[in-house]
């Protein structure tokens, strides 16, 4: 099936003073999802809005829902967050067609392999500037730019329709965005 891909580079430059990115789980890049890539989940959830109000969700309803996550690491699932890979597959169907919504990483960037936060409920994310959140505090960046410096983050995201992306297309498509 097609294959397309975009490639997102974001620059951060400090202008006048030092800038500290303190370790926390909000993510560098991230995709909010279809529904139907969600992740099917069978346990209570609970959300919190952006003013830190917290929501129990009792029991999610899976209609429609087909998505599933795989690292480059192999890890699958819910367990997929909080770990660490050079890319990770979501793989899931709609309106019965399969599909691969893919985010490689580079070698390039800061905390590279990134963490995953990669969730059930439509968001899926990469965060290299959460190390101290997702290692449960056994590693911590909190990066910082003096002032004058700059980052660059190069990441690649591969959307495939039609089909399911193997490990094997992946890696290809990684070793060559490895290279940029």
């Amino acid at each position: 099936g097609p294959l397309r891909e975009i490639e997102i580079n974001t620059k951060l430059t400090a202008m006048e003073q030092e800038v500290s990115f303190e370790d926390n789980k909000e993510g560098l890049i991230g995709i909010r999802l279809a529904r139907e890539l969600e992740h099917p989940s069978d346990k209570p959830e609970i959300f919190t809005d952006a003013g830190g109000n917290p929501t129990q969700v009792a029991e999610m309803n899976n209609e429609r829902v087909t998505g599933k996550y795989r690292s480059s690491e192999g890890i699958e699932g819910d367990n997929v967050w909080g770990t660490r890979g050079k890319w990770v597959n979501l793989m899931g169907r709609i309106e019965n067609e399969p599909n691969s919504l893919v985010i490689l990483d580079n070698p390039k960037n800061v905390g590279y392999p990134t963490y995953w936060h990669a969730r059930g409920y439509g968001l899926f994310a990469a965060n290299p500037l959460g190390q101290k959140e997702f290692s449960k505090g056994r590693e911590t960046l909190n990066f910082k730019l003096k002032a004058g410096q700059s980052v660059e983050f190069k990441y690649r995201i591969l959307i495939s329709s039609g089909e399911t992306l193997s490990d094997q297309q992946i890696n290809k498509e990684f070793e060559s965005f490895s290279n940029k």
